[in-house]
């Protein structure tokens, strides 16, 4: 029997040293996670202060070189973002509004960031009884039917006056 305890006893140990280990590692996966949400919140205050501090900065109250600096890297970058934007619009058929500039897409009927209501966002050129044609603020080639951007004075396809 004595056989039988030793074993008996050996997985009693292990099991309480299994059980231990595994609330070890429930502790320190919990106290992981505070410590990563309260990285999360220190992250979101350096945001805040910095949108305070470009704010500033675009109504003319930043002195320091180096915080000049970085803002005119953000309207830059803001600059890029919004060109890239304006490009995926059009390729999609989309335009920008007359009002404030801002890319529409050729389905929205008024603007997203002013409401200005979109004069000819789209136009019906051609339909038949299982298909409809729709030109999003561009023309259409009268000799060969190319689309031709808005404000195109040649067609990109054939080069005739559109």
């Amino acid at each position: 029997m004595n056989f039988w305890d030793d074993i008996s006893r050996k997985i009693s140990q292990g099991t309480r040293a299994v059980t231990q280990k595994s609330g070890e590692l429930f502790e320190i996966a919990k106290v992981k996670m505070d410590v990563a949400s309260e990285k999360e919140k220190i992250s979101d205050l350096y945001e805040e202060i910095g949108k305070f501090i470009y704010s500033d900065y675009k109504k003319g109250n930043v002195k320091q070189k180096e915080i000049i600096e970085k803002c005119h890297l953000i309207d830059e970058l803001n600059y890029k973002v919004k060109m890239l934007n304006r490009k995926v619009v059009q390729i999609k058929g989309g335009s920008l509004c007359r009002k404030c500039g801002e890319v529409v897409e050729a389905s929205q009927r008024y603007c997203h960031v002013c409401g200005r209501e979109l004069e000819g966002t789209t136009r019906v050129i051609d339909e038949g009884p299982h298909y409809k044609v729709e030109v999003a603020n561009g023309s259409v080639c009268q000799k060969c039917g190319a689309l031709a951007q808005e404000g195109s004075e040649f067609c990109p396809a054939c080069g005739n006056r559109v």
